[in-house]
């Protein structure tokens, strides 16, 4: 994987982990942004396209509850983190 992958994913395990601590309508926009920001940064592997669909679906389960499960939470930050490691090598 490229270093842009790499980098991309642990950007992105950081953003997930820091809008953990926001509330919903800060963590909504920042986490918005920053998936948008995903698909135009490099071209979309399988797992990239993984880990960007669970960050769409706590975004909008964000936007629509205003809440978001603990499971919605962990299974982007897994998604995510399989993506870093494969990312890392």
């Amino acid at each position: 994987m490229s270093t842009n992958q790499s980098q991309l994913a642990t950007s992105a395990l950081e953003t997930l982990h820091g809008a953990g601590c926001l509330p919903p309508a800060e963590a909504t926009a920042k986490l918005r942004d920053f998936a948008d920001s995903m698909e135009t940064i490099i071209p979309l592997t399988a797992r990239l396209l993984d880990a960007s669909g669970a960050l769409r679906t706590l975004v909008n389960k964000l936007e629509l509850e205003r809440a978001a499960t603990d499971d919605t939470w962990e299974h982007a930050i897994e998604t995510m983190l399989s993506f870093a490691n494969e990312s890392a090598y």
